[in-house]
């Protein structure tokens, strides 16, 4: 990706002669192709590997070739998910060796069907195996994600009941008073759940947020005393689980005022702040989630309020320790998540063709007669004469706006994509 003129072009020009073109998407092939990545990762703690649209067959191909890199050559120890915090740790006990099936794990760890594919069977077995096999420390999988699809603290707190009974049971009865509440409008359908607890008396709502910020105060007053006694890495994940169930009542509060897109980024904070903990102490990340979680920049909701992604919130806490790799595609499908029914109510994954590029979208100045290429975003600026012109890329099947070129480092570009096994047997169905 060297780049020796001093001549600016157009950033499609630049491509074409600097990218890198990549010739298999294939998971068992040696990962030499990518030695060039090197450049765009340098020495960064995390890269975050985005994708355009969930559950593209070939998004989860990108990101686990890339992923497969990052930790033979550069040395990474974590694959950190767009999953819940509190299911996923099924996935980090089944890569260690834990029991269970690829199948089962992913599907309890993962949440809306997006651990039911053959992709990503794929990677957790290659974890797996990888653990058994090296001396090396081991390969981690973790959600990063509020509980329960953002949907119901339940899970989190059911999690934080056998440490609370153990340690501290004297704040018992604040515990129940969470969970009775939490029964109420529990249900793993984010929308089900948002709507059941509109539906609860102001007074329950209030008597659920008191008992998760008294149960918070109360065991960050043991934190050192139970680190001292040698129990310090039990006692912060019971108080993850915890802030998890706390930032997801803080969700759906500001719901009621503010709306879900504006509400939602509770999620981005969460998931910046379990990504945070865990380079704390040198250990370097990789963060799968979508292309709009991991952008370095501001977003604005429909009414032009501010948001701020998972991205922003690392751009800001690590600087240049933090990259983020845009994953998307020009030709062939994508899928969408049809609303909930009946018979079906955590929605229905549907396969969808992809629009053409729109001008002044990144896509567009991809050629589509390489199977993927990989772009370096820092180095073509000085090249280039337009950067300023890419203000769109894709999201599922139509183009948000965001300022590209400050928004990732780089682009994985992906001539054609199709929908995982999982969606398209539900569609031929």
């Amino acid at each position: 990706m060297n780049v020796k003129t001093s001549r600016r072009t157009s950033f499609a020009d630049w491509v074409g002669d600097h990218a890198l073109a990549l010739e298999t998407l294939d998971f068992q092939p040696p990962v030499d192709d990518l030695e060039p990545l090197r450049d765009i990762v340098g020495g960064a703690r995390v890269v975050a590997l985005g994708e355009s649209s969930h559950h593209i067959r070939e998004f989860y191909q990108v990101r686990h070739r890339i992923l497969r890199f990052l930790v033979e050559r550069c040395g990474f120890e974590v694959y950190a998910l767009e999953a819940p915090f509190t299911q996923g740790q099924v996935l980090d006990g089944w890569v260690r060796g834990g029991p269970g099936t690829v199948e089962q794990v992913a599907a309890d760890g993962i949440a809306l069907s997006l651990g039911q594919c053959q992709e990503m069977h794929e990677a957790l077995t290659w974890m797996r195996e990888r653990n058994r096999t090296t001396a090396e420390p081991p390969l981690r999988c973790l959600g990063t994600d509020l509980p329960g699809a953002a949907a119901s603290p339940l899970p989190a707190l059911e999690e934080v009941a056998d440490y609370v009974r153990r340690v501290t049971p004297e704040v018992l009865p604040l515990l129940e008073q969470a969970l009775s509440v939490a029964r109420r409008f529990d249900d793993p359908v984010t929308f089900t759940a948002l709507g059941r607890y509109q539906s609860l008396d102001p007074g329950e709502q209030d008597l659920l947020t008191s008992a998760l910020s008294r149960l918070m105060g109360h065991l960050q007053r043991l934190a050192l005393v139970q680190r001292a006694r040698g129990h310090g890495a039990e006692h912060d994940t019971a108080m993850w689980h915890l802030r998890g169930a706390w930032y997801l009542d803080q969700l759906h509060r500001a719901n009621a005022q503010e709306g879900f897109e504006s509400a939602s980024t509770f999620r981005d904070v969460y998931m910046a702040e379990s990504v945070l903990r865990l380079v704390e102490d040198g250990t370097r990340v990789i963060l799968a989630a979508h292309n709009w979680h991991i952008q370095r920049t501001p977003a604005a909701d429909s009414q032009g309020h501010p948001l701020l992604p998972t991205g922003a919130h690392l751009a800001a806490a690590l600087g240049d320790d933090y990259r983020a790799i845009g994953v998307t595609s020009s030709l062939g499908r994508t899928t969408t998540l049809g609303e909930p029914t009946p018979e079906r109510p955590q929605g229905t994954w549907y396969d969808a063709p992809l629009p053409p590029p729109a001008g002044g979208s990144i896509e567009a100045a991809f050629p589509t007669d390489r199977l993927w290429m990989l772009a370096d975003l820092r180095a073509a600026p000085p090249h280039i004469n337009d950067a300023a012109s890419f203000q769109h890329s894709r999201m599922a099947d139509y183009f948000l706006d965001m300022p590209v070129f400050e928004a990732f480092d780089a682009i994985a570009h992906v001539s054609r994509t199709t929908g995982t096994d999982h969606v398209v047997k539900r569609a031929e169905n």
